[in-house]
């Protein structure tokens, strides 16, 4: 096997490869039917052992099946360039696979289907960058085009997480979009500018701030300010915290289940409010089916919180 893998016997093992790439290197036809090489898509090959929903997979067998000077975009655009967390994985417990996004311009023939989304439209110079030999859009207009085509929701998800990557910014967005005002659907880009927010841990985290303020219609929350008791101890970080309703907001993702993380969640939660702090905890099942209840509890969380006895706060807090 390895003397007819020649040269791309490192490539082999760790990326998809086109198929005739394979096939000049040396590797039979019967060879790549064989159990040793999986089929990631037309005209694609991988090690058996590759995890095809990998999002670097997903970005090499899309490079390799598009015509050369199209350009990805979307949440791949952001993980090609370091942006982790942008994993092309949605929905309760990340079970949902995105599409991809490509730029193809006018006159590209990519068709879209389930996992590729087609975009069209013209890119200006500054929108391209080439990334590791893989044309991308830069950080900025992957949030822009995120939020236009897909959202201000999504938008904010992306525009956090790549904020907190210290690629894109508030102000950089803000001026991408006053430079295409009148593109379409860019009211759902500037929304998203607005409320954008490095110090978000998670994509979770950036979703429940969005419900919080957009959905709820609550006032903009700190994001992982610190919550201070007696002589400035720290008691802890919440996702969200409103000085106004004295009211915080957390997230709870899979690792709170373990036992170490629900006792220390739990003593945190009893610290806040014994400080006079109300806590609003949120799953992932919060944030998709159950969104209409978690707004309802937010909001009369919040109408306790603006009712409140002022006398009896014992916090403060600190950036």
């Amino acid at each position: 096997m390895a003397r007819s893998l020649g040269p791309l016997a490192p490539e082999a093992v760790c990326g998809a490869i086109p198929t005739r790439d394979l096939l000049e290197a040396g590797v039979g036809r019967r060879e790549l039917a064989g159990p040793l090489w999986q089929r990631l898509g037309h005209g694609v090959r991988g090690w058996y052992d590759l995890d095809a929903l990998d999002p670097d997979v997903r970005i090499q067998v899309t490079v390799a099946q598009q015509p050369p000077g199209t350009v990805i975009g979307g949440w791949a655009a952001l993980h090609h360039q370091g942006v982790p967390m942008m994993d092309g994985r949605t929905g309760p417990g990340g079970q949902q696979l995105q599409p991809m996004l490509v730029h193809v311009g006018e006159r590209g023939r990519s068709r879209p289907s389930t996992l590729l989304d087609v975009d069209r439209g013209r890119l200006v110079g500054t929108d391209v960058v080439e990334q590791n030999g893989v044309l991308v859009t830069t950080p900025t207009a992957a949030c822009v085009a995120i939020a236009r085509r897909y959202g201000a929701e999504e938008g904010l998800v992306a525009a956090d997480a790549g904020a907190r990557a210290g690629l894109t910014s508030r102000a950089a967005l803000q001026e991408y979009v006053a430079s295409r005002r009148r593109a379409r659907s860019i009211n759902r880009a500037r929304l998203m500018a607005e409320l954008v927010d490095g110090r978000s841990a998670s994509p979770p985290e950036s979703r429940f701030r969005y419900v919080w303020v957009v959905v709820a219609g609550l006032a903009v929350p700190l994001v992982n300010a610190s919550v201070v008791a007696a002589f400035g101890v720290v008691v802890g970080k919440p996702d969200l915290l409103d000085l106004e309703a004295a009211t915080v907001g957390e997230y709870d993702g899979e690792q709170h289940r373990a036992l170490d993380h629900h006792t220390a969640d739990n003593a945190r939660e009893e610290a806040f409010e014994g400080m006079g702090l109300i806590v609003s905890r949120a799953t992932s099942l919060d944030l998709w089916p159950g969104r209409d209840q978690l707004v309802q509890r937010l909001l009369r969380a919040n109408a306790r919180g603006l009712a409140r006895d002022r006398s009896r706060d014992r916090w403060g807090w600190r950036p």
